[in-house]
């Protein structure tokens, strides 16, 4: 069963269950489809890029969290996919792609003590509301980083995504040039914890009950669950009544 974990206005968001992995697929495909052809992809559950989508994504569901938005009808208007590399066997979709030489993972392990991967990215492009939707797929999907002092995230993204985090204020450079990839130019990037605090520290009020504790030298934030308003996907949270701190 999905899992709930806010309403914002007129969406809700949702923590999905490997059932709803084939929905994602979809959503996903077709919105990728759409935004980088100009039309709607005809037959997506028999396209090559649907079923590998829908593989990858069922291999790697017991290491990722993948959150959606929907709207009042129940509909997915966005989606995104975080998934957790420190034990995961499989092959990391970045690797996948542009091969082993540009990074080495055992090195990151070290040096940066966990590794997640981000992807299946999407909103529906007829949703508009002045990126609140994109902040908040980011805030949910980033916030298990920050149970930790170090980090580092790997992604594939397309140039017109680069260019949105640069204005969020994500540091996100690239690894090397783009590949074709899913109907566009894909670019590896990679983003480390630090990279992400200015968003978190600009953004966190949209999603978290914060408060702050300025004496502190680091300015770690807190964040309060409230009872039957949140439910904090990742396991980020587990006491309703307690506090947990984001490490700034």
């Amino acid at each position: 069963m999905d899992r709930f974990i806010t309403h914002q206005g007129d969406i809700s968001l949702w923590q999905i269950d490997k059932k709803g992995i084939a929905s994602l697929a979809k959503f996903v495909v077709e919105e990728n489809f759409m935004h980088h052809e100009g039309k709607m992809l005809s037959s997506c559950e028999s396209s090559e890029e649907y079923h590998h989508v829908l593989q990858e994504e069922q291999a790697f569901y017991e290491y990722s969290s993948i959150i959606v938005a929907k709207n009042t009808q129940g509909d997915i208007i966005g989606a995104i996919r975080i998934a957790c590399w420190d034990k995961n066997p499989h092959t990391i979709p970045l690797v996948k792609l542009f091969g082993d030489h540009l990074i080495d993972l055992e090195q990151l392990r070290h040096d940066h003590k966990h590794l997640w991967h981000i992807g299946r990215f999407a909103i529906n492009r007829n949703y508009t509301d002045n990126g609140r939707l994109f902040k908040l797929l980011m805030l949910y999907a980033i916030s298990p980083i920050f149970r930790y002092n170090r980090g580092v995230l790997l992604a594939e993204i397309d140039q017109k995504l680069l260019r949105t985090l640069g204005a969020l204020h994500i540091q996100a450079p690239p690894l090397s040039k783009g590949i074709s990839y899913l109907g566009s130019t894909t670019i590896p990037i990679t983003i480390y914890k630090e990279g992400l605090d200015e968003f978190m520290l600009k953004y966190a009020y949209l999603a978290f009950d914060i408060q702050f504790r300025e004496t502190q030298r680091e300015l770690p934030e807190w964040v309060k669950i409230k009872p039957r308003t949140q439910n904090y996907p990742n396991g980020y949270c587990q006491d309703n009544q307690g506090y947990r701190t984001l490490q700034m």
